[in-house]
């Protein structure tokens, strides 16, 4: 019986663009099927769980990359049931855990053609600057997919532990802004609330900047050298 590693590395690579492609299939679906999509609805189905409902809501974020299922919904439903700590908590281990088999996926089914088939279109995956940093300020922004993340650092050379502390780190922040922004959104004027939409643009605009002044700085050494 066949191994993944034993199969031919396009072969493995097909594979893995086969499952990206159910995924796509199952997010169709379960927007024609009209299923309730709502942070509310969330909430409730946690709290159907009682004091399981911990368990529930990681094992939930572990298959979210296979059910196409949005990060922000589970956030902010994780901060609506368990509260701002305990839901950022709870997204930060079920998001990792996500990171972790997407990852894994990635590097055993697709590394191996990536690096030695379609190297020079996706040189970013050979440099060093795909490593933790980047892992991190990518996680750290609200609007960058996480699976597609995980899957291109899964591809990359970026080792297991580097890539786990950088998920960490950089969702960590991500998950309290949105955990925040839902325990509170039932009062839009409380402190908390405020505090939740500010940190959530300051995700959003601190990294770009800089990003841009982490490029603009690499141009300008190329530039001299």
């Amino acid at each position: 019986m066949s191994t993944p590693r034993t199969l031919h590395p396009a072969l493995r690579f097909a594979v893995l663009m086969a499952l990206v492609a159910a995924t796509g299939v199952v997010a169709v679906w379960r927007t024609r099927a009209g299923l309730p999509l709502t942070p509310d609805a969330i909430r409730a189905e946690i709290a159907s769980w009682g004091p399981l409902a911990p368990v529930v809501f990681i094992g939930a974020w572990a298959l979210r990359p296979f059910l196409f299922f949005p990060t922000i919904l589970l956030f902010v439903g994780g901060g609506l049931a368990f509260g701002a700590t305990w839901g950022t908590m709870y997204s930060v281990i079920g998001g990792t855990v996500a990171g972790v088999i997407t990852f894994a996926l990635a590097r055993a089914l697709g590394r191996e053609f990536v690096q030695t088939r379609i190297e020079d279109r996706f040189p970013d995956l050979h440099e060093e600057r795909w490593g933790p940093g980047l892992v991190f300020l990518l996680n750290l922004i609200p609007i960058v997919p996480i699976t597609a993340i995980n899957y291109g650092a899964g591809l990359s050379r970026i080792s297991l532990g580097r890539f786990i502390v950088a998920v960490i780190a950089g969702l960590t922040p991500r998950a309290l802004a949105y955990s925040m922004f839902g325990s509170s959104v039932v009062n839009i004027r409380s402190p908390r609330f405020i505090a939740a939409v500010v940190l959530l643009v300051v995700l959003i605009v601190v990294p770009a900047w800089l990003r841009r002044r982490l490029l603009a700085d690499v141009g300008k050494v190329k530039a001299e050298g």
